[in-house]
């Protein structure tokens, strides 16, 4: 898993609970680096889990709802980073949508080898879409918290429902008018 989103965990742990907890929670984690990460850096996706079971005690925090809190500001650090995108999308539904198609080719060009999870499009329509999530390692709360960002960064309000098939997270996105 890539380090912009350990870096950005820790980061966001030490703005909302404090760096007492971003540092007990490195602690509790026994990661081997001693929570030295780097934005461009591969880890195992084990330390990110360890991270955050380790906030989930510390903060009594359901792992789910830490995941999902997370995902949100985690959004508006992806787009900062990757500025070019910010103009070529007209709603959240627009980006979540092509998310396969423009997004994750460009996380790729600029961290090479990340694990990306797969986003099918199965409907569109103006104010809706339902899109397949496929990944190992079942981030789904992870995933609405990025999509709830997207509505935030486009000022809008939407319904986010899920259901598993199989082993695929299907998701129905609506704007809430």
């Amino acid at each position: 898993m890539k380090g912009l989103v350990f870096t950005e965990l820790l980061e966001y742990v030490e703005n909302n609970f404090g760096f007492d907890m971003a540092d007990k929670i490195i602690e509790e984690a026994k990661l081997p680096n001693n929570g030295s990460f780097t934005q461009a850096g591969n880890y195992p996706f084990e330390e990110l889990v360890r991270l955050v079971v380790a906030l989930r005690k510390g903060a009594n925090i359901e792992v789910p709802k830490v995941l999902g809190i997370f995902g949100e500001p985690m959004f508006s650090r992806l787009i900062s980073l990757n500025p070019q995108l910010k103009d070529n999308f007209e709603s959240s539904l627009d980006l979540i949508s092509r998310v396969d198609d423009i997004i994750h080719p460009e996380v790729q060009k600029l961290y090479p080898g990340a694990d990306l999870p797969k986003f099918n499009l199965i409907q569109r329509s103006e104010n809706k879409i339902v899109i397949d999530y496929i990944s190992s390692k079942h981030l789904e709360p992870f995933a609405i918290g990025l999509m709830k960002g997207s509505a935030k960064y486009f000022n809008e309000k939407i319904i986010i429902s899920q259901e598993k098939i199989d082993d695929i997270t299907r998701f129905t996105l609506e704007i809430e008018k």
